[in-house]
């Protein structure tokens, strides 16, 4: 006879399961349908153990291995780009002409928006120090991951609201969310954001964010040209920086001059800078390797470095320009041009996947990946096990 297990209206109230039956963990086991399983009891308080790390035997047979410290795979998938598309993507910069009052309203935000914050920073884009990028960098992919997870909630609700489709716009726009803040997490994993960087990416969070939810509700198209100007103004060559960074190393005359134009920093100049000998960045960032989630993310070599996490994220801003400025000229209800694009990520991420986990054939075998016995004549089941 089975012992019974307890109800949880029977358990403590705060108390888990597992804190009530033991104060330390240890192994302990269930019977269940005539097999002996084996869990590990956390101590009260603690967390579950990870399966991989468990006494556990998988039931498919699949070889545990511990993750290296740092390893993590992220389920959703993204483009990896090649060099050849990176080389070209980065060649080629175009930029949307304003053709509306609305579209050049963003522009002047936008232009508003970095003279104040590179006045209130104090930020010098001649030669900035590797300190006051790896701000920017955070401060601005915790907004830039605002847009698209808004504009998919937002599309949700009114396919649920409406009792219609949204014609494969959704995924798009997750996947967009889910990129930059996966820029996030990479610049966070590689620079150690400091008291100011929280605070300002808390507060700026509620006040852009409620403003966006507010500029998706009134104009769509709008907000979508407004993130494709952001993308634009977060890659595009930025020849008067260029300029700047000559007039650093020739003279203070001409540097008093350039000081005098605006200072917008992009990807692109970010990796130029990380080329030119005698900057910070090539000092500081240039052989600095990739972290372990980039490499992961990306598909990246082991022996990556942060040059080549910037290429990727560069042209990953190359790709919300393009997705946010189509969206702008579409109606609501057209169909998603990029579904396809999505399909082919999908199958070069599996077929990668597959070339470092083979599957494992479980036709014919038992739980323990033995094969399975017949049961004897007149044994039942009970004989079987």
């Amino acid at each position: 006879m089975h012992r019974r297990l307890l109800r949880p209206t029977l358990l403590p109230v705060g108390r888990s399961l597992a804190a009530t039956a033991a104060k330390t963990a240890q192994p302990s086991s269930l019977s269940t349908a005539g097999r002996r399983l084996l869990c590990t009891v956390p101590r009260e308080g603690a967390h579950s153990v990870h399966f991989r790390n468990s006494q556990s035997v998988h039931p498919l047979g699949v070889e545990k291995r511990a993750l290296p410290e740092g390893e993590w795979v992220n389920p959703t998938v993204n483009h990896v780009w090649t060099s050849d598309e990176i080389k070209e993507r980065l060649a080629t910069q175009p930029r949307h002409q304003p053709e509306t009052l609305a579209d050049q309203a963003c522009v002047g935000f936008l232009r508003a928006a970095y003279w104040t914050f590179n006045t209130v920073t104090g930020y010098k884009a001649a030669n900035p120090t590797t300190e006051s990028v790896a701000f920017r960098l955070i401060f601005l992919e915790s907004v830039a991951a605002v847009p698209g997870m808004v504009a998919a909630q937002h599309r949700h609700f009114r396919s649920l609201r409406t009792l219609s489709r949204d014609y494969g716009w959704i995924h798009t726009l997750l996947e967009e969310a889910e990129n930059e803040r996966m820029h996030l997490l990479t610049f966070l994993r590689a620079f150690e954001p400091g008291p100011f960087t929280r605070a300002t990416v808390f507060l700026t969070q509620f006040g852009f964010g409620s403003a966006f939810i507010g500029l998706y509700l009134l104009h769509p198209r709008t907000a979508h040209r407004l993130v494709g100007y952001i993308e634009e103004m977060a890659v595009r060559a930025n020849r008067r920086a260029i300029l700047r960074r000559a007039i650093l190393l020739s003279g203070a005359t001409l540097r008093r001059r350039a000081a005098r134009s605006p200072q917008v920093v992009t990807y692109t100049n970010i990796l130029e800078m990380m080329e030119t000998p005698g900057t910070h960045l090539h000092d500081g960032w240039r052989e600095m390797p990739a972290p372990e989630i980039a490499k992961t993310y990306w598909r990246l070599d082991g022996d990556a470095t942060m040059y080549e996490v910037l290429q990727q994220v560069a042209v990953d801003e190359t790709n919300h320009r393009d997705v946010n400025h189509t969206f702008a000229s579409m109606a609501y209800d057209d169909p998603n041009p990029y579904v396809a694009k999505h399909a082919e990520a999908q199958a070069a991420s599996a077929a990668y996947w597959q070339t470092l986990s083979a599957p494992v054939e479980g036709r014919g075998k038992d739980f323990d990946m033995k094969e399975r016995l017949a049961p004897e004549a007149g044994g039942g089941a009970k004989a079987a096990m």
